[in-house]
């Protein structure tokens, strides 16, 4: 017969009761099971069977017992699981490289698109990098033929910026950009595949805009 040495649980005594099962007794905490100190471990090997993640061997051992220390137990049990380490794949990335800090305003410019919005509409931004100033436009596809007029629009009020940085999108492949980046005389910056952290200013803004359209569908304010 196991023995629960019931000091361990003295601030919970009020909410332990013992109930009777065959021939032996058992404690309960609300619904769940209190598990011995010499049971404890292979409780959570049952319960990392099939080698569940952390929060899953949790959710399963929650429902159904409790000990003291459960979730620091289950945690050093699944972090130190030889097959799960094996199989995890592990998201390394390089070390950020900090952009230079430009001198002036409009030298450096991050340009990004939302959408398409239930109108079919999308949304252009470009943002200065210096002040974080946004000039927003709306174009119905994302073509270099559509781009080119508003960005030659917006340079002509603002002027021409010495870089402009913007994701791999199809605008930004074509022949015809190149031709008006070489003409316009500003160097194109394209930011590295599938990492969109490089390009954050816009990025940021793009989840603003995103979250504001989306509470605006839903009729949320």
């Amino acid at each position: 017969m196991r023995v629960i040495r019931l000091d361990t649980f003295s601030r919970l005594r009020y909410e332990l009761t013992v109930v009777p099962v065959n021939d032996m007794e058992i404690i309960l905490h609300d619904n769940r099971i209190v598990i011995p100190k010499d049971l404890q471990m292979r409780v959570i090997d049952l319960a990392h069977e099939g080698h569940q993640g952390i929060v899953r061997t949790k959710q399963l051992l929650r429902e159904k017992v409790y000990f003291p220390g459960i979730d620091k137990l289950v945690e050093q049990t699944c972090k130190s699981c030889i097959p799960c380490l094996a199989s995890t794949p592990k998201n390394v990335f390089e070390p950020l490289q900090m952009s230079e800090i430009p001198n002036n305003v409009w030298e450096n410019l991050s340009m990004d698109f939302c959408g398409p919005f239930p109108n079919g509409y999308y949304v252009m931004v470009i943002i200065d990098e210096y002040s974080r100033y946004p000039v927003i436009e709306t174009l119905t596809s994302l073509t270099a033929k559509s781009v080119i007029p508003l960005l030659d629009k917006t340079f002509s009020i603002f002027g021409i910026p010495k870089e402009l940085k913007t994701d791999n999108g199809p605008p930004f492949n074509s022949g015809e950009f190149r031709n008006f980046a070489d003409n316009m005389g500003f160097k194109h910056r394209k930011i590295t595949p599938l990492w969109p952290r490089a390009n954050a200013e816009s990025e940021r803004f793009m989840r603003t805009i995103g979250k504001s359209n989306s509470c605006s569908s839903n009729g949320t304010s």
